[in-house]
């Protein structure tokens, strides 16, 4: 992939929303809700709107940056892409927008919804609220971050194959691995999401993603005009 001036600057502000996302909704947003407003693990409705503040919401509102970043990047890579790879760009885009209306969807569910219907249903709270892991919300967030790991299998070989470029395609076919599996378990362990093994998998495919679009980050900026 050899993209000209214009496309390497979508490249980079694409990965560089991601990133920003990703460190935003996790580190950041965490620590303060951790800090200021934490949840205790979940048991009921009850509880969980007695303990419930709207600085729980900061991780879903910095995670639309994740979705949004993706598609502005997978966009910028199909009009960078070569002609005999143009299908895996457009691929890659349609999966990627099938993934970011599930996220999406999911996010203003946590932002807007829950909120919306605190006192008013117990049940519809319990099924949405990301902190019941059994919830709609895992659902949609794992479906919808696995069906972005197919995308990012087929942006993979967009890349070129040596040198930097050739370490973001490992780290896209990777993710593919990781969010695929995450997927795959939601129906067959229930509540696994919020388990030890769920946070250091959720860590794994934060890393994988922030390494890949630092990568992306460096390996574009510099590029000649053409």
């Amino acid at each position: 992939m050899n993209p000209n001036n214009i496309q390497t600057k979508q490249l980079v502000v694409g990965a560089a929303i991601v990133l920003s996302g990703i460190i935003l909704s996790g580190p950041v947003a965490v620590g303060l809700v951790e800090l200021l407003a934490p949840q205790p693990w979940w048991q009921d409705a009850t509880t969980f709107i007695e303990h419930y503040s709207w600085i729980q919401t900061l991780p879903y509102v910095f995670g639309f940056l994740i979705a949004g970043g993706f598609v502005v990047l997978m966009s910028g890579l199909l009009r960078a892409s070569e002609e005999f790879h143009r299908h895996l760009g457009y691929a890659a885009l349609t999966f990627t927008g099938v993934s970011a209306s599930l996220i999406f969807f999911n996010y203003v569910l946590q932002t807007a919804f829950v909120p919306l219907w605190l006192h008013q249903s117990e049940l519809l709270v319990s099924a949405t609220t990301m902190a019941n892991p059994n919830s709609l919300g895992w659902a949609l967030e794992m479906y919808g971050y696995g069906i972005l790991g197919v995308a990012t299998a087929f942006a993979a070989p967009l890349f070129n194959p040596a040198g930097r470029q050739g370490l973001i395609r490992i780290l896209f076919m990777a993710n593919c691995i990781v969010s695929l599996m995450g997927a795959f378990l939601v129906p067959i362990v229930p509540g696994w999401v919020l388990t030890s093994w769920g946070m250091v998998l959720g860590g794994l495919w934060n890393l994988l993603v922030a390494i890949a679009m630092v990568l992306i980050i460096r390996e574009f900026r510099a590029k000649p005009n053409r």
